[in-house]
């Protein structure tokens, strides 16, 4: 079965100038990876500055997920694995300029939970079957429970 994905049109006009009129797009991604430095695209990956362009560019550098930039800074979030061989195994980070700090970088909810999980588990949460991704990071609310941080959207 074919995989569909969409492209910004600069990144569009990008990928083809990387191509001749007569290859697929399937042609042009496959010698973008075959030629790629493996080493140098996996930093970048590690690298949560280049994971998103801002679309606005009067927005705040330190602008990170909605959710977390309603939290205070200081707040402590967690990420919890809460089946298999792992369950109960958690890992926190502090709330800091909309992000979440933890072990002295700042990431979003799902970086944060990417390297928590990688932590715990000595693996990469995205290939893992259980990850439910940023939706898993918890702070507490006002009664002291640990509640999804997508919570305090619903206010």
């Amino acid at each position: 079965m074919s995989k569909t994905i969409t492209l910004a049109d600069e990144v569009y006009k990008k990928l083809a100038s990387y191509g001749n009129r007569d290859e697929s797009h399937n042609t042009i991604v496959l010698r973008l990876i075959n030629n790629q430095n493996e080493e140098e695209t996996k930093m970048d990956r590690e690298n949560r500055e280049t994971v998103f362009e801002r679309k606005d560019k009067n927005e705040s550098e330190s602008a990170g997920n909605p959710a977390v930039e309603k939290l205070e800074d200081g707040t402590t979030a967690r990420w919890k694995l809460t089946q298999g061989d792992y369950a109960g195994k958690e890992k926190t980070g502090t709330v800091k300029g909309a992000r979440i700090e933890y072990r002295g970088n700042t990431w979003s909810p799902s970086g944060f939970a990417r390297e928590a999980d990688q932590d715990i588990r000595g693996d990469d949460a995205r290939n893992s079957e259980s990850y439910g991704g940023p939706s898993e990071v918890e702070y507490k609310d006002e009664s002291g429970e640990w509640v999804s941080i997508n919570t305090v959207l619903e206010s």
